[in-house]
């Protein structure tokens, strides 16, 4: 029969483990909705700006900031 204290060594650390991992994950997952917001919060207007930007571009824009760039160069 194994006794409390070594079932309770044993047991700990994997529960540790468990914890922690949720914790990573949770603060993961709220970092991400704070900078990559879903798709389907983004306006569909922008989506389309920036579809039709790289169909005349031939180009794929990496940020915001180049897409707003190449958007003003057209005015």
């Amino acid at each position: 029969m194994v006794e409390e204290g070594q079932l309770v060594e044993r047991l700990a650390p994997r529960i540790e483990e468990r914890i922690r991992y949720k914790i990573v994950k949770s603060i993961i997952d709220a970092l991400e909705e704070q900078f990559y917001p879903p798709e389907e919060m983004f306006r569909e207007e922008f989506v389309k700006s920036v579809e039709e930007a790289e169909k005349e571009s031939g180009r794929i824009f990496k940020d915001r900031e180049e897409l707003k760039e190449y958007l003003e160069s057209l005015v």
